[in-house]
């Protein structure tokens, strides 16, 4: 059952924050929370130089609202962004507002090919229309190769090293060591893109399986535990033969999880060598990589543990159409009503699960066998935003200076709101949860060879970033065989970016 509504849920939150710090408000805690206050603000914006724009406007180009959740809601207050939200973005704003005497401005996209294309024509016909854009890191590729960005390294006031910024994105989204795109605590997409699993506390505890939750910080969530528990539950339960959206399933996973799966076990799809210049580590690793991607296949096509959500000629996938449902929302509904022990997912779909009766927690990407040191989490970068300097700013420098302190002000703010509380206090129900996000969130893993579809630029089934998902689905193991066939387009799209970037 839904919950009444997402309004009454964040009235009682913010009603029970208020209460927490009125009942803290003693007069020795005051002071201690203002001391630290103080400390805070005394460490923002540090590096930055004392600079008076005369409230000069400072246009940010983002994402709207066309892509439904995949929109950007961290520049300026947004009618439907919880007001807890909103009221980061305006206390964010005005502290880097206030610091440099600027204005924050938006401006939003309304379809899919729309950043790309005013951003292309702002370079083009040299229009200072936007001083900083922030589009999905693919379309941030495509832009950076067509020159249209400043090298973020050069400039001066953006730095790099301050942990606001996602250091696996620096040095993951660098080639030949420049940067041209980065992100960080400024975006909440790269959060919410971010790829893990959930699992229904309920189905656990009835079934009488281990704690989740003990075996990730055992080191023993793997691929093979995954399947052991998933089979456990699946079960025809529906009253008519066959597997259909309506019966049980262990593992529920949709088409580019398989890649993410892969990332998992700790093998990206391209490495870099000692000059920053990255390669197709997956080609080069082929006899590696091979007993990981078979594992991830059987499991994948195991009918007695998992159910394929987006697999159009799968009995879960026809069965959901034709009843007249949305594969995505049958398949968050299969977990909130019992009917699916794990689903893998992105972070952003926590949201929807939210709204119902459920009693569910997170977990990362199992690793592949417990000898694997760390989890990992690969971002889905299609929809993941970056911030970029475009050539056409008219004042780089101020450009520059406003996305530092953006970025530096949302890390207690903006991504504090969305993370401590949007997520783990009004979603995640559980102090190990919110361990588990924390987890998830440090080991993030952005693939260069998915960012820059090689492979991909002549026929979609060749791309390095979507070959293993084809295959899983397929039914039909030909990792080998396909691999072979794409290593030649690969290698040519690979070698045209080396080329621009050099």
């Amino acid at each position: 059952m839904k919950k009444a509504t997402r309004i009454l849920a964040l009235l009682i939150m913010l009603c029970l924050t208020v209460m927490a710090v009125s009942a803290c408000n003693g007069e020795e805690a005051n002071e201690s929370s203002t001391s630290s206050e103080t400390s805070a603000k005394k460490e923002l914006f540090s590096t930055l130089p004392d600079k008076d724009y005369d409230g000069t406007s400072v246009t940010v180009l983002v994402e709207g609202d066309w892509r439904g959740d995949y929109q950007s809601v961290e520049v300026t207050a947004h009618e439907n962004s919880p007001e807890l939200l909103n009221d980061k973005v305006k206390q964010r704003n005005e502290l880097v507002e206030s610091k440099f005497n600027v204005k924050i401005e938006e401006v939003t996209t309304t379809n899919d090919q729309q950043m790309v294309t005013l951003v292309r024509n702002a370079v083009m016909s040299n229009t200072a229309d936007y001083d900083i854009v922030m589009p999905y890191i693919t379309d941030a590729a495509t832009l950076a190769l067509e020159d249209s960005f400043y090298l973020i390294n050069d400039m001066e006031y953006i730095d790099l090293e301050n942990d606001c910024w996602d250091s696996n994105a620096t040095k993951s989204l660098s080639i030949n060591n420049k940067n041209y795109f980065v992100t960080g605590d400024i975006s909440l997409l790269s959060l919410a893109c971010t790829h893990a699993i959930v699992f229904n506390k309920d189905l656990i505890s009835k079934n009488g399986m281990e704690n989740p939750y003990d075996l990730v910080n055992e080191g023993k969530w793997t691929i093979d535990k995954l399947k052991e528990m998933a089979r456990k539950v699946t079960a025809d339960i529906d009253g008519t033969t066959g597997m259909s959206h309506k019966d049980r399933y262990g593992f529920l996973i949709n088409n580019n999880f398989v890649t993410s799966m892969y990332v998992g076990s700790g093998h990206n799809l391209t490495g870099k060598d000692a000059n920053d210049l990255p390669y197709i580590s997956i080609i080069d690793e082929a006899t590696t990589a091979f007993p990981i991607f078979e594992k991830i296949f059987e499991l994948v096509n195991d009918t007695t543990a998992t159910g394929q959500i987006d697999n159009t000629t799968g009995s879960y996938y026809t069965s959901a159409i034709a009843d007249g449902s949305s594969v995505w929302d049958v398949a968050t509904e299969s977990v909130a009503n019992d009917l699916a022990l794990f689903r893998a997912m992105a972070i952003i779909d926590i949201i929807d699960l939210g709204e119902y009766d459920c009693n569910f927690g997170i977990l990362p990407i199992p690793k592949y066998n417990e000898q694997q040191d760390n989890y990992h989490s690969l971002v889905s970068t299609i929809y993941a935003t970056s911030v970029a300097i475009p050539v056409s700013a008219a004042d780089p420098e101020m450009s520059s200076i406003v996305a530092q302190a953006m970025c530096e002000a949302s890390t207690d703010t903006t991504k504090d709101a969305y993370v401590e509380v949007i997520l783990k206090l009004r979603k995640i129900q559980d102090n190990e949860s919110e361990a588990m996000l924390d987890k998830i969130f440090a080991e993030r893993v952005y693939d260069l060879g998915i960012i820059y579809n090689w492979g991909g630029s002549t026929d979609a089934t060749k791309s390095v970033g979507s070959f293993m998902n084809n295959i899983a689905f397929s039914g039909t193991q030909t990792f080998a065989s396909t691999l072979e066939s794409i290593t030649d387009v690969v290698e040519a799209d690979l070698q045209k970016t080396l080329e621009t970037f050099e």
